[in-house]
C-alpha cells in the first residue's frame, strides 16, 4: 500500500531538519553532543556540520552562525510559481522545496511577530499567495497525469516526493475505480 499523502510531508520535514549542514562557532563550548555523537570540546571559529535541527537551536543561543544555507527566498517562490503557470508539463523545482517553502513561510510569520511591518506582512502574504498558486497548478498537472495509464518516467522524476505520494495514492485510485467499473456485475 502506498504512503499517505500527509506521511510523505512528515517524513520529508523530519530528512530535511536531519540533513548536516555546515556551522561557525561564535563562542566556545565546553562539551557538544548530538544524537549521541560526541564534538568534544569546540572553539570559536571552529566549523563542523551537525544537523539542521541543532543548528537551528545552537544559533538561537547565539553558540554558531549557520553558513549560507541554500535557503528559499521570495523572488524564488515568486519565479517558480510564474514558471510553472506558463507551461503545460511539471517544472523541476528545487531539492527539498517543500521543507524549505515551510522553513520560508515560517521565518516570515516569526518577523511579523517580532516586528510587524508593513513590508514583511506584504512580503508574508505575497510568498502565501504565490506558495498556493505554484501549489494548486501542480497539483492540476498531477491530476492529469493521474489519468495516463503509463505515465513516463521522466515526468514522475519532476515529482517532489509529497506530490509523488498524492500521485501514488490518486492514480492508483484512478486505476483501481476504472477497473471496478468496467467489471463490477458483468461477470
Amino acid at each position: 500500500m502506498f504512503k499517505r499523502a500527509y506521511e510523505e510531508i512528515k517524513d520529508s520535514q523530519f530528512l530535511y531538519e536531519e540533513d548536516l549542514i555546515e556551522v561557525v562557532f561564535q563562542k566556545p563550548i565546553s562539551k557538544l553532543i548530538i544524537e549521541g555523537e560526541d564534538y568534544g570540546s569546540l572553539v570559536k571559529g571552529k566549523e563542523i556540520k551537525i544537523p539542521r535541527w541543532a543548528a537551528k537551536i545552537l544559533e538561537e543561543e547565539g553558540y554558531v552562525k549557520i553558513k549560507s544555507e541554500d535557503l528559499l527566498k521570495t523572488s524564488d517562490v515568486i519565479k517558480l510559481a510564474w514558471n510553472e503557470e506558463r507551461v503545460e508539463t511539471l517544472c523541476k523545482l528545487p531539492e527539498k522545496f517543500y521543507p524549505k517553502l515551510r522553513e520560508l513561510i515560517k521565518n516570515l510569520n516569526e518577523s511579523i511577530k517580532k516586528n510587524p511591518t508593513a513590508t514583511i506582512i506584504n512580503e508574508q502574504k505575497q510568498v502565501t499567495m504565490k506558495a498556493l498558486d505554484l501549489i494548486n497548478c501542480r497539483i492540476q498537472k498531477i491530476l492529469r497525469l493521474c489519468f495516463e495509464r503509463t505515465p513516463s518516467k521522466s515526468i514522475i522524476d519532476m515529482l517532489e516526493p509529497e506530490e509523488n505520494a498524492l500521485f501514488q495514492l490518486l492514480h492508483s485510485e484512478i486505476e483501481e475505480w476504472r477497473n471496478k467499473i468496467l467489471t463490477e456485475g458483468v461477470e
